[in-house]
C-alpha cells in the first residue's frame, strides 16, 4: 500500500509541497527535480505502488539530468549492494559532483572514496575536508571517520583527545559505530583515561541498538570485571556469536566447555566451537582438538 506523504520543492519563492500528479507532470517534462522526486516516489512507495524497475529508470534519469540529490541517492543505494547499475569509479565521480553541490551525504561518500583510495588517489587530506563539511552539517558518520583520522594522525595532526571527544559528540546523537568506538578509547585509554565504568556504558548503549561488535566488548568487559559478571558476559558473547561475530563464537564454546556463565556443555561447545573455526578463529582448532580428546 502506498504512503501518502506529498513532496516539497525548494524554489526562489520558497518551499511548495506538491502533488503526486504535479510531479508525473514535472517529471514528464524531464524537470531533474521531478524525476528525482518521482524515482523516490517509485523506489519507496510514496503516494505510488512501489516498483523499483520503474524508480530506477527515473533514478538514472535525473542523474543524467545532473540532479545531485539523486546522485547521492544512487551511490547510498550502490553501496548498499541495492543498485548496480554503477561501477565504485562512477559511484565515486558521482559522489564528489555531489559533494561540492553541499550535500552531507555526498560529502562522506566522497571522504570514504578518498580515505580508502576507490577509484581516485587516496588522499587524507582531501577525505579530512570532506568528512569536516559533512560533519558541519550534522552529518554523525562524517564525525565519526573524521575522529578516526585524528585519531590516527591521517591527513590530520594526531590527536587522540580530539578524536574521543569527535566520538563522544557523534554517539550522543545516535551513532552507532562511534558509541563501539568510544568504548574502545574508554576500555584502552586512547585520548582518555582508562575508565571501564564509561566504556560499559558507550558498548551497552551501542549493543542495545544491535551493534554485534559492541556485545561482543561487552562479554569481554563483564567477564573481566570484578567479580566477573559471567552470566551476563555469556549472554553477551551469545548474542555477538548469534549475529555472526566468529571470536564471539569461539567465547561461546569456550563458556560451554568451561561451565563459565552457564552450564558445561561440551557437545554444544563443539558446535559452538567449529562454526567459530570454519570462520578461521584458529584459537578454535586448537580448542576443538582439546575437546576431541575429551568425547573421545
Amino acid at each position: 500500500m502506498a504512503e501518502e506523504r506529498g513532496f516539497v520543492f525548494h524554489g526562489p519563492d520558497g518551499q511548495v509541497e506538491l502533488s503526486i500528479d504535479e510531479v508525473r507532470d514535472l517529471a514528464g517534462r524531464n524537470d531533474p527535480d521531478g524525476l528525482y522526486a518521482l524515482a523516490m516516489a517509485y523506489l519507496f512507495g510514496w503516494d505510488v505502488d512501489q516498483n523499483e524497475d520503474v524508480g530506477y529508470d527515473l533514478l538514472e534519469k535525473a542523474v543524467a539530468a545532473g540532479q545531485t540529490e539523486a546522485m547521492t541517492l544512487m551511490v547510498r543505494l550502490y553501496m548498499q549492494g541495492e543498485y548496480c547499475g554503477i561501477d565504485s569509479e562512477k559511484a565515486a565521480e558521482y559522489a564528489v559532483k555531489a559533494a561540492e553541490d553541499g550535500i552531507p551525504d555526498a560529502q562522506l561518500y566522497a571522504g570514504l572514496a578518498y580515505m580508502d583510495g576507490v577509484s581516485v588517489e587516496q588522499d587524507y587530506s582531501e577525505a579530512a575536508r570532506y568528512f569536516r563539511l559533512a560533519a558541519n552539517q550534522g552529518n554523525q558518520e562524517a564525525r565519526t571517520s573524521l575522529a578516526y583520522l585524528f585519531q590516527e594522525g591521517l591527513g590530520v595532526p594526531r590527536d587522540e583527545a580530539k578524536a574521543y571527544k569527535m566520538y563522544c559528540t557523534a554517539a550522543k546523537a545516535g551513532n552507532v559505530n562511534a558509541m563501539f568506538q568510544a568504548g574502545i578509547c574508554s576500555e584502552f585509554g586512547n585520548g582518555t583515561p582508562v575508565d571501564r565504568t564509561q566504556a560499559e556504558k558507550w558498548y551497552r548503549m551501542g549493543a542495545e541498538q544491535g551493534d554485534a561488535f559492541a556485545m561482543e566488548r561487552m562479554g569481554y568487559l563483564l567477564s573481566e570485571s570484578d567479580p566477573p559478571r559471567a552470566e551476563e558476559s555469556f549472554e553477551w558473547f551469545l548474542k555477538a556469536a548469534m549475529e555472526g561475530v566468529p571470536t564471539a563464537m569461539h567465547m561461546v564454546g569456550y563458556c560451554y566447555m568451561k561451565g563459565i556463565g552457564t552450564e558445561k556443555d561440551e557437545r554444544e561447545a563443539g558446535k559452538w566451537l567449529k562454526m567459530a573455526e570454519d570462520n578461521g578463529v584458529e584459537e578454535a582448532s586448537e580448542m576443538l582438538a582439546m575437546l576431541g580428546s575429551v568425547l573421545g
